[in-house]
């Protein structure tokens, strides 16, 4: 039996994200996931593109796309169910979700002890989110302060207590299969309430406080390319790769993968910025 099973969500049009995917099964592969006791499971509406890979492959259809968002509202919550979806048909007892623009510098398997029926794993704390200097977690505090949300056949409402925690990271068991099911149903409550895009993760944390589950944290143990910068930089490198190398190829991508590089030249940083202050400048 796997001890633990690393998820993996990219869906969508844009190519980048299942590239990402990839190159983090990949740049993950030697040390990591190859492991006999480690699993491997991509959830994603293009299976064809992970054809070859050593991966357990769930294929999301347009109407559960469409239902765990809420109808297209907001897309974030396919994550939330996409999860529980691996969780509910993998034979490992520990899940962990690492975002397609990230991957792991530290074994993530010290993970392990991190979770169990009564603790799970985030990416980061954010911290308190009434008083927050965080112009996106303030949105909390502005719509939901004073307020008493019917939320399964109770009401939910926000608290001093209440913190933001970032979900690129999620670590759960098995035994947390209904925690997932209660996020979902908090954050299709809230969508409607708060204008942020970070509902999801907000009500993976609220849930948590009211569960009282500890939450360890996990951002030490990786490096990503989600920034704006990043993203335009890393997203070209590796449609060329793939474009290079072919879509499935996973042996021949496996020996080739060292050439890709995500880390930033100093002068493309400085270039991107250049860039942006003068978009900025611009009246139009």
């Amino acid at each position: 039996m796997n001890i633990i099973e690393h998820v993996l969500v990219a869906y969508g049009e844009q190519i980048g994200y299942h590239h990402g995917a990839k190159f983090q099964i990949l740049k993950c592969w030697e040390r990591w996931y190859s492991r006999r006791d480690i699993s491997i499971c991509v959830i994603t509406d293009k299976p064809k593109l992970f054809e070859t890979y050593p991966v357990r492959i769930l294929t999301l259809d347009e109407s559960q796309k469409q239902a765990w968002s809420l109808n297209g509202i907001q897309h974030f919550g396919i994550k939330l169910k996409a999860l529980q979806w691996a969780l509910r048909t993998s034979k490992a007892s520990k899940l962990v979700l690492l975002d397609t623009d990230m991957f792991w510098t530290k074994d993530p398997k010290t993970l392990l002890n991190s979770i169990s029926n009564n603790s799970i794993v985030m990416y980061k704390d954010e911290g308190y989110v009434v008083a927050s200097s965080n112009k996106s977690i303030r949105q909390f505090e502005l719509a939901l302060q004073n307020k008493k949300i019917p939320w399964e056949k109770n009401y939910y409402s926000l608290t001093k207590n209440s913190k933001m925690y970032g979900s690129a990271i999620i670590g759960i068991s098995t035994e947390h299969f209904n925690y997932l099911d209660q996020a979902f149903s908090l954050f299709s409550t809230l969508e409607s309430e708060v204008e942020a895009h970070t509902v999801e993760q907000f009500a993976l944390a609220e849930v948590a406080r009211l569960r009282g589950l500890n939450v360890g944290f996990a951002h030490k143990l990786t490096d990503d390319w989600s920034s704006t910068g990043k993203k335009e930089y890393v997203t070209p490198i590796l449609k060329r790769f793939f474009d290079t190398y072919g879509e499935t190829d996973f042996e021949n991508h496996r020996v080739m993968v060292h050439r890709i590089r995500v880390s930033r030249p100093v002068l493309t940083i400085a270039k991107q910025k250049i860039t942006k202050w003068r978009s900025k400048q611009s009246p139009f």
